[in-house]
């Protein structure tokens, strides 16, 4: 069942303008709804974003644990060549995220996000007060 709050985060546009959001602020948000902070300082312009992306991965591990089944809040990891992209469960079948170009939205764990799923992690417990 979703909460008013995740919601919320459906329909925003992709961008890194006002009123914009990509993947990773997406995410930082949906883990905010499970009362959760990632304590990511991760710095990218929309011009070295691409790039970037290779990285979180290795930052993502420094603050989670990679679990093997989807739990309302896990962090999915995608590889959508030549970027990875984040998502973050709302149950065990459905994640939120934001395709590149279009709104946040949820979307069906199939099996086509199955087979570029590089995993799922859980976010270290980091109370946000």
């Amino acid at each position: 069942m979703m909460n008013d709050k995740i919601n919320r985060l459906i329909g925003l546009p992709w961008g890194f303008g006002p009123g914009q959001t990509d993947c990773l602020r997406l995410s930082i948000a949906a883990q905010e709804t499970y009362g959760r902070a990632i304590p990511l300082v991760w710095d990218y312009t929309p011009e070295n974003y691409e790039a970037r992306t290779r990285d979180i991965r290795r930052e993502l591990e420094k603050i989670a644990h990679k679990i093997e089944a989807p739990e309302p809040g896990a962090v999915i990891l995608f590889d959508f060549s030549p970027f990875y992209h984040l998502g973050t469960f709302i149950n065990g079948n459905h994640f939120l995220h934001i395709p590149r170009g279009g709104t946040s939205r949820l979307t069906r764990w199939s099996v086509p996000y199955r087979k570029i799923t590089i995993g799922i992690y859980k976010i270290s417990e980091v109370p946000l007060w």
